[in-house]
C-alpha cells in the first residue's frame, strides 16, 4: 500500500464519518437514489461497465446498501432483469465488503458465479444482476489495483464521460465526500463551470488541473503561487499514484484512480 496513505488511514476510518452539509453540485448518478443519500462518507462505488449505468460511478456507504430496483433501495437500478431488491452490499471497511443476495429471486452472479449466499467481494470484481454490469471498487488502493483493469464492455457514445478516478475529501465538516475525475482534464476551483467545484476562501476560481491521460495522471497549479502540496511536499506539478495526499488551499483529499479499458 502506498506509504503516505498508510500514514494517513486515521483519516481514512470512515465507519462512523458524516458530514453535516451536502453539496448540491455533487450531482447523483441517474441510479442514485438522491432521497436516500445519507450525509455519510463516500466508503467505495459501483462503476457500470454497460447497459443503461455504462461509466456511472454509484456511491456506496458504511454499512448496508440495498441494490435494485425498487425506488426506496440505495442504488436504483433501471436496466431490465433487476429484481425490486436484488442485492445488498456491507460494506465492511475501505477495502472489503460482503455481497448478500436480497429478497428477490432473480439470480445474481459475481465474476460470472452464481452468489446465492454471502460472499466476500475485492476491487475489480464484476456483479451482474439483471442485464446490469458493475464492478466493484474499494475506496482504499491496494496492491490489486496495479493489476486489476475494469473492462466497459461497450462502447460509449459520442460526448459521453465516464468515472475514472475520485478525489475524497479528508478534512473538514465535509470529509468523506468524493468529486468524481474523467479522462483528459479535470480542472479544479471556486468557478461553477469546472469539473471539480470547491466552494471555499483559500481556492482560487481555477487553482489546479488534474489530467488523465492513457493511464498516468499529473497535477498542476493553474499558478505557480497557488499553494499546492502532494505527500506534504509543496509542487509545481507531478504525477500523481494512486492514494496520494493532496493539499489544496487547506483542504486535504485522496486521489484515487482505477485502470480502465474500454471496448472496441
Amino acid at each position: 500500500m502506498n506509504t503516505h496513505l498508510s500514514q494517513n488511514r486515521s483519516v481514512l476510518n470512515f465507519a462512523h464519518a458524516t458530514y453535516s452539509m451536502v453539496d448540491e453540485s455533487l450531482a447523483c448518478s441517474r441510479g442514485q437514489n438522491p432521497s436516500l443519500r445519507f450525509p455519510l462518507a463516500t466508503s467505495g462505488w459501483l462503476l457500470g461497465l454497460n447497459g443503461v449505468h455504462l461509466g456511472e460511478d454509484m456511491r456506496l456507504y458504511p454499512g448496508s446498501n440495498i441494490i435494485g430496483a425498487s425506488a426506496r433501495c440505495n442504488v436504483v437500478v433501471t436496466s431490465p432483469g433487476t429484481g425490486r431488491q436484488h442485492a445488498i452490499i456491507d460494506v465492511l471497511s475501505g477495502e472489503s465488503a460482503l455481497l448478500i443476495p436480497g429478497s428477490t429471486q432473480r439470480e445474481l452472479f459475481v465474476n460470472e458465479t452464481p452468489c446465492r449466499t454471502p460472499s466476500p467481494i475485492c476491487h475489480g470484481d464484476v456483479i451482474r444482476m439483471g442485464e446490469q454490469c458493475f464492478a466493484y471498487v474499494a475506496l482504499l488502493p491496494g496492491s490489486a489495483d496495479e493489476r486489476t483493469t475494469l473492462v466497459f464492455q461497450e462502447r460509449f457514445p459520442a460526448g459521453g464521460l465516464c468515472t475514472v478516478g475520485w478525489l475524497v475529501e479528508l478534512s473538514g465538516d465535509r470529509e468523506g465526500r468524493d468529486f468524481r475525475l474523467y479522462p483528459g482534464e479535470n480542472r479544479i476551483g471556486c468557478q461553477a463551470d469546472l469539473e471539480v467545484v470547491l466552494f471555499d476562501p483559500d481556492i482560487r476560481p481555477r487553482h489546479a488541473v488534474i489530467t488523465r491521460h492513457a493511464e498516468n495522471w499529473t497535477i498542476v497549479p493553474v499558478s505557480v503561487t497557488e499553494p499546492l502540496f502532494v505527500n506534504g511536499v509543496p509542487s509545481t506539478g507531478t504525477g500523481l499514484q494512486n492514494g496520494d495526499i493532496l493539499r489544496l488551499g487547506r483542504r486535504e483529499f485522496m486521489f484515487r484512480s482505477i485502470r480502465v479499458a474500454f471496448a472496441k
